[in-house]
């Protein structure tokens, strides 16, 4: 039989960002998607139900999902998260 070799692909760490310190850091999500969830919500109740109610339904769920991960990460993050500097790609 052939022999046996040893797959080294290399060490997986390298594959990391250094950055990754491996806590979770919390950004708030922007006004314009809060805003598009309302919206949403209400166009999918007052307006769509006219045409389907399963339709309506199924797009007042996903914007109800959208509006309370807004409310969440409001609600965990820092603002200093989301005013901080970004280095341009």
């Amino acid at each position: 039989m052939g022999k046996k070799s040893a797959h080294d692909h290399g060490p997986v760490k390298k594959d990391i960002h250094p950055d990754f310190t491996g806590d979770k850091r919390w950004a708030p999500l922007t006004t314009g998607f809060l805003v598009t969830s309302i919206i949403g919500f209400f166009i999918s109740i007052l307006y769509i139900r006219t045409f389907s109610l399963p339709l309506s339904v199924s797009f007042a769920t996903v914007f109800f999902c959208m509006f309370l991960a807004s409310m969440i990460s409001m609600a965990r993050a820092s603002p200093d998260a989301q005013l901080a500097a970004r280095p341009i790609k």
